[in-house]
């Protein structure tokens, strides 16, 4: 490429159709940007797909949310969601949780209310008024009221619709090889169907981005970590709201399918069902009427970690032209990740 300028009427390229990519085309093209958004499969396929999608505060310690990304994140979220007009499989019925004993319980729920995040005890009782499928509950049980869960994929593609309706451009089955440079500033990108020049490009590729990164010798730290994903058919809803105990964390995805989220041992290779067997025990001992509950689908996928474990988001000072976007939580993060790069486009 030449030094000139990229043309006035070149793009801002995202690269990855993901939650996150998907929610920073919306916020650009809803700002007046042209925009083209790049994957390399579907919009939602790749790690989004395999989110639990747990939107609030109550599986993470309370310093989770500090700093102004993650403060700002739940009220960003929702006012997302008045800006798009697709369904993306809202189950807006709160969070009950609890851990190993009921000091424990205690003790972060304390820790929450003094964050000033909404959150309160309840009783066993109080509990399975709340999730009546449940067998049993503790004496001590973490609530927290605003938490809530999406489909995903379906929040994905609402976000590339909006996106499109204003004008944006989604080029799936796209694979990106490697970003052009040139005068020490990002120009575009080189793709496996040609190369498109861009005004700026930004990288919201997951893991993905480390490599193409690098290829304009930026040097960035992100890790997979595996997480796995169950999804399970059941007769009617079992759960109301977000489950999590020391045994399990559930929700339903709609009436007919729950969702389970799975750690991943270490060094673990194997089939992801076998990381079903457990857990779909605990789910059939702990619901009423859940022998009929079926293992339908499993599936691992790496979750981008930056290695300080803070996202990271915005323009690389040392490559102009550059912008990232990587992070996890991806679903909760993306609304003021989208709000970010778009504010860091204000003068293009």
């Amino acid at each position: 490429m030449s030094d000139a300028p990229a043309p006035a009427n070149a793009p801002i390229v995202v690269i990855g159709a993901g939650v996150i990519g998907a929610s920073i085309a919306h916020h650009l093209a809803r700002a007046g940007h042209d925009v083209v958004v790049l994957d390399r499969g579907t919009p939602g396929a790749g790690v989004t797909a395999a989110s639990f999608a747990w939107v609030g505060i109550a599986k993470s310690p309370a310093d989770a949310y500090a700093g102004s990304l993650r403060e700002r994140a739940r009220p960003e979220f929702d006012r997302v969601l008045t800006e798009i007009t697709a369904p993306v499989g809202l189950r807006p019925f709160g969070a009950v949780t609890w851990e190993d004993s009921d000091a424990l319980t205690r003790a972060f729920v304390s820790e929450h209310q003094a964050a000033g995040h909404r959150m309160e005890l309840l009783t066993a009782h109080e509990a399975r008024m709340r999730e009546p499928s449940l067998r049993d509950a503790p004496d001590v049980v973490a609530y927290a009221p605003d938490d809530l869960g999406v489909d995903p994929v379906a929040f994905t593609r609402a976000l590339l619709q909006s996106a499109q309706e204003h004008g944006a451009e989604v080029r799936t089955a796209t694979t990106v090889l490697r970003l052009l440079h040139d005068d020490g500033r990002v120009r575009g990108v080189v793709t496996d169907r040609g190369v498109i020049e861009a005004k700026s490009v930004v990288l919201a590729a997951g893991t993905a981005s480390t490599g193409l990164a690098a290829s304009v010798g930026v040097d960035i730290d992100v890790a997979g970590s595996p997480c796995c994903l169950l999804r399970l058919s059941t007769p009617r809803p079992l759960v109301r709201g977000i489950l999590s105990t020391p045994e399990f964390e559930v929700r339903q995805l709609d009436d007919a399918t729950l969702l389970a989220a799975e750690d991943v041992p270490l060094g673990f290779s194997g089939d992801p069902r076998e990381l079903a067997v457990a857990t779909l025990a605990a789910i059939r001992r702990s619901f009423v009427d859940a022998d009929e509950v079926r293992l339908e689908h499993a599936v691992i996928a790496d979750r981008p970690i930056p290695a300080n474990g803070q996202p990271l988001v915005g323009p690389v000072p040392e490559m102009p032209g550059l912008h990232l976007a990587i992070a996890h939580p991806g679903v909760i993060l993306s609304a003021e990740i989208g709000r970010q790069i778009a504010a860091a486009h204000t003068t293009l």
